[in-house]
């Protein structure tokens, strides 16, 4: 998905305060799982979240992208990462808490892949332990035509912009992401096409209880999109 610009990634992203959303994580978990001692994080990207809760917990990660999982092996080098899908990923181990932030779980457009993902997550659960996610936007809080950009990267030999203008067809959001980066060289264009379902609340929930998950919906989250806190409900 950003395969293109995956150099750039935490740079274009350094708006985002991972270590606050981590501390947020960190008090969830002490919250709902107490004993808690280790988290699998779905879709790790490089390692944002993992490297500060690496302080607190031993932590492993999956993700699709192979430069991403390099990058989070380099910032946690104690943890395990690895290129899976989270549809249909098997570690052979367990853990107190499964985790799958900053929206990740959006880009599984049908519905029958975000329950074999959440399937995988509850195979990969402790007793007792604690399935995390992080949604996309929900219909009615996307917004189309709106343009943004992402605050410029402005270093003496980078510079990135970044833009969109929101768009949707049916329950997908499409995001067209437009770099203009300038190096010595000169300048470079390059564009991204993201796109990531829309799923109300209930929809949501559906997946959930159809994977064996029994959940609870938090609307504020740690980002603003609202977050789902899930444990095994053969074991309530």
């Amino acid at each position: 998905m950003f395969a293109k610009t995956a150099e750039f990634y935490d740079l274009v992203y350094s708006f985002k305060n991972y270590e606050q959303e981590s501390s947020q994580i960190r008090d969830l978990i002490r919250d709902v799982n107490p004993s808690a001692q280790s988290i699998l994080d779905v879709a790790c990207g490089t390692g944002q979240h993992a490297q500060f809760l690496a302080k607190d917990f031993t932590i492993d990660g999956i993700d699709l992208q192979p430069e991403f999982v390099q990058v989070a092996q380099r910032k946690v080098g104690s943890g395990s990462f690895s290129i899976a899908d989270m549809r249909s990923f098997d570690l052979d181990k367990t853990y107190d808490v499964v985790q799958c932030l900053f929206s990740s779980i959006g880009y599984l457009t049908k519905p029958e892949d975000v329950v074999s993902a959440l399937r995988a997550f509850k195979k990969h659960l402790n007793p007792r332990g604690v399935v995390i996610v992080e949604p996309w936007l929900s219909p009615e809080g996307y917004v189309e035509g709106v343009p943004y950009m992402a605050p410029p990267v402005d270093q003496p030999d980078l510079k990135i912009v970044r833009m969109n203008v929101s768009e949707r067809k049916g329950n997908l959001s499409l995001l067209r992401f437009e770099y203009m980066i300038a190096r010595k060289e000169g300048i470079e264009n390059l564009r991204e096409d993201h796109e990531l379902a829309l799923y109300t609340v209930a929809e949501m929930k559906s997946f959930f209880a159809e994977a064996g998950l029994s959940v609870e919906h938090d609307p504020v989250g740690i980002f603003g999109r609202g977050l789902y806190i899930a444990r095994d409900a053969s074991s309530r």
